[in-house]
């Protein structure tokens, strides 16, 4: 008998609009960063309604997202503080891969859900979509 296989990860996402302006209402410290991840799309491409139920665990599991700030104290030294932190420092406006399930959900004065994680979850830089005339 040969098993069926029963996909459980169907989510799709949009990425989280960011204006360049922190309208959340959280202010990160220390070494932590505030991301918008992207958020869960209502269905999928081929037509199915997403229950509210796995939306907010899909959405918990998202990988991707925008910094809207960043504490004053993170991308300054290497993850095991005997140097100073090299290359590209992320800043607001980012579009950054994180840790799944990385960091604390908060709901922003702006009603979109944040997280705040450590720099070190951030994994790497996002490069922007091409638009039609780049590609």
């Amino acid at each position: 008998m040969q098993q069926r296989l029963l996909k459980t990860d169907i989510a799709e996402y949009t990425a989280g609009v960011f204006d360049g302006v922190n309208r959340s209402g959280i202010q990160p410290i220390g070494e932590k960063v505030l991301v918008l991840t992207d958020q869960v799309k209502e269905k999928t491409a081929g037509g199915i309604f997403i229950t509210d139920d796995a939306r907010e665990r899909n959405a918990l599991a998202a990988e991707t997202g925008v910094i809207v700030d960043v504490g004053e104290g993170a991308f300054v030294w290497n993850d095991d503080k005997s140097r100073p932190w090299g290359g590209y420092k992320p800043k607001a406006g980012d579009a950054v891969y994180i840790v799944r399930y990385a960091g604390i959900v908060f709901t922003g004065d702006d009603g979109q859900k944040y997280r705040i994680i450590d720099y070190g979850q951030i994994g790497a830089i996002r490069a922007a979509p091409l638009s039609k005339k780049e590609g």
